[in-house]
């Protein structure tokens, strides 16, 4: 957790199971106006979330299985918690600092009136990609727009949600963070982390390759960005050029977590079977409808680096068909001038048994590997090497690192009744609970708008800021 971020109470509390009913030990923490809970005090990780809305109820439970000290948090539509303290002074506190954060949740609902729309700079896998600018701050974001009308079913609509939780729990300097999510009757918003270095994809298109040494260091941070979701029993299954993107120092951003897939081991016994990312950079036991797990992840990487070492994936024709021929039976030819370490890491990532590929015993292997010999893994992490390429920017919302086809799109982001209407009914309560305040932000349109009025005043809305989770 960032230094910056204020812990308002800290300790251990004992937590039911939300299957599995066991009680368990756990490490809790209160910052800003969501509680954190982790395996052990020292973890790195949350294991779980509970965000402190104001329709969220804290109250005495009865003892429960020779439990003692015993109260529940109950979020709405979600899931009752049921946590015990060492003893009634403990519970008493907690209970306290609990209802003291759910109260001072007084923070205004940001909608699309906020943001000045300055260009479209991409597009995700089911939106558009805007660069705003936050009027009260003059900050620059991302923020994409999903129309709620082209989630054709169910499933897409709960995938979008997921991906909206996945923003919010991520916090790692090589993924993108969500700052604000909010929704209109025909649109879904996410407000991101803006990267002014634009793609990779844009990058790699112009210099053709890459140095091996460029390389290293954007796959020691994707690597890192990687782990970190693994941690967290995510899948991310969508790794390729047009999902990295450079911030201004040049480090990479790993964005779009539409295709993500969480509780891998907790729910799905390590393995899903879901059909689904980009063609070039599927791995195979995904096309076979076979059971696969985070190692597509490692099959991926494998690729973007043979790409970005050479200029082109390693598996690739027109055809789609014959595409994925190649990847699950064509021959892996590697140009004779690429390094013996270069070699046998690609061809160690892209081993076909998933099983035995190069990650399948953890991302260890992968470090250890020789290709990245000298690497400081933790001055990786804290952005200590400089990176070979930086890419250049004029001013703040310079657009020379987006490529053309996008930045000269039309830029509303005004809801528009849309005609074409999905053919299955969404109502508008799946949509509950998407609206969402990253902590920093929160605070700082609440001290604002107390400068505002001079004086305390309860002249906002609340925010609800549910979060699915069964830790």
């Amino acid at each position: 957790m960032s230094k910056k971020e204020k812990i308002t109470k800290s300790g251990y509390l004992v937590k039911r199971g939300g299957i599995v009913k066991s009680w368990k030990k756990r490490w809790f923490v209160i910052i800003g106006n969501v509680i954190y809970y982790y395996k052990k005090e020292n973890s790195t990780h949350p294991l779980g979330m509970l965000p402190l809305t104001k329709a969220v109820t804290v109250d005495y439970t009865k003892r429960r299985r020779r439990k003692k000290f015993v109260f529940s948090v109950n979020i709405p539509g979600k899931r009752m918690y049921f946590i015990s303290a060492n003893s009634e002074e403990e519970r008493e506190s907690w209970m306290n600092a609990i209802s003291t954060t759910i109260k001072t949740q007084k923070t205004d609902k940001v909608s699309v009136k906020d943001f000045k729309v300055l260009s479209v700079i991409g597009k995700g896998s089911d939106g558009k990609v805007l660069l705003v600018k936050e009027l009260h701050s003059g900050k620059l974001f991302a923020m994409k727009t999903i129309k709620k009308s082209i989630l054709a079913d169910h499933e897409q609509v709960r995938q979008t949600m997921s991906e909206r939780n996945v923003l919010m729990r991520v916090r790692h300097p090589f993924l993108v963070g969500l700052k604000y999510s909010f929704q209109t009757e025909e649109k879904l918003y996410m407000v991101l982390d803006y990267a002014p270095g634009g793609e990779l994809f844009f990058h790699l298109r112009n210099s053709k390759f890459f140095t091996e040494s460029r390389t290293c260091l954007y796959a020691a941070e994707i690597i890192l960005g990687l782990e970190h979701l693994h941690k967290m029993d995510i899948v991310y299954r969508d790794l390729k050029p047009e999902n990295i993107l450079l911030d201004k120092h040049g480090h990479i951003k790993i964005t779009d977590f539409g295709l993500v897939k969480t509780d891998l081991n907790k729910k799905l016994g390590g393995k899903t079977k879901t059909i689904c990312g980009t063609p070039q950079y599927v791995a195979p036991e995904v096309l076979k409808n076979e059971g696969y797990g985070f190692s597509v992840d490692w099959w991926s990487l494998g690729i973007l680096i043979y790409e970005m070492v050479f200029g082109v994936p390693p598996f690739y024709s027109e055809d789609q068909e014959e595409q994925y021929i190649l990847i699950l039976t064509g021959e892996l030819k590697i140009p004779f001038f690429a390094k013996d370490s270069t070699k046998d890491l690609i061809t160690k990532l892209l081993n076909r048994d998933p099983k035995t590929r190069l990650g399948s015993g953890g991302v260890e292997e992968i470090k250890n590997h020789e290709f990245f010999d000298g690497v400081d893994w933790e001055k990786i992490y804290n952005g200590g090497y400089v990176p070979e390429f930086i890419p250049t920017i004029k001013e703040r919302d310079d657009l020379q690192n987006f490529d053309e086809k996008f930045t000269s799109k039309p830029i509303s982001i005004l809801s528009k009744k849309n005609k074409k209407k999905s053919s299955i009914k969404i109502s508008q309560n799946e949509f509950q609970g998407f609206s969402y305040i990253g902590e920093d932000e929160g605070l700082k349109l609440l001290e604002q708008q107390i400068e505002g009025i001079g004086i305390k005043k309860e002249n906002t809305k609340e925010i609800d800021l549910t979060e699915k989770e069964n830790n």
